[in-house]
């Protein structure tokens, strides 16, 4: 059997770019799985990821400024054109890769390579952390195979089609002695 290949997207924040590390790394530990990360060269990503030995992609993407100001019309004015050069970039990246899943993680950065697993059917999971999902998992999580979360509340706010929680009972269930 070929090495199992998975893309990784998430960022923005370390809340989806932490995630997202834990994540490849478990799958690369148990299953020797290639692991390739996407994510933003605007969010947090872009300081971390250059200096781990890790496959990665940045893209030129940045998520929608919801402020009123002159920068954030700026910014949003850019929008199109990022957002055509992350799509060409991550269909290059899918491409190349052929995985066999895509896991989003959440933030703009995820948005891109969910759109296209679904649109080319290659099963995608989503891994969301916090009690209330975003906009990128809301969108997405309907035609995701799993969406993996820690949080009842998470239910109420998505359509999904399986949910799989958790819950950490103890001290001795944290992974790697974390407590």
């Amino acid at each position: 059997m070929d090495k199992l290949k998975f893309i990784i997207a998430g960022g923005g924040t370390g809340g989806h770019l932490f995630p997202a590390l834990a994540i490849g790394e478990e799958l690369h530990n148990r299953m020797n799985a290639d692991i390739h990360y996407i994510g933003s060269k605007y969010g947090i990503e872009a300081e971390k990821l250059p200096g781990k030995n890790l496959k990665y992609t940045l893209l030129p993407i940045r998520g929608l400024q919801r402020s009123l100001s002159v920068s954030s019309l700026g910014k949003n004015l850019l929008l199109p054109g990022r957002l055509l050069m992350s799509r060409m970039k991550t269909n290059s990246v899918v491409n190349e890769l052929q995985p066999n899943a895509v896991i989003g993680t959440g933030g703009y950065a995820s948005a891109l390579p969910l759109y296209i697993a679904r649109h080319r059917k290659i099963p995608y999971f989503i891994q969301e952390q916090n009690s209330y999902p975003g906009i990128t998992t809301k969108y997405f999580a309907e035609d995701a195979e799993t969406v993996f979360t820690a949080f009842e509340e998470v239910e109420k706010h998505i359509k999904k089609k399986t949910l799989f929680r958790r819950e950490i009972r103890s001290e001795k269930t944290l992974p790697m002695g974390i407590a």
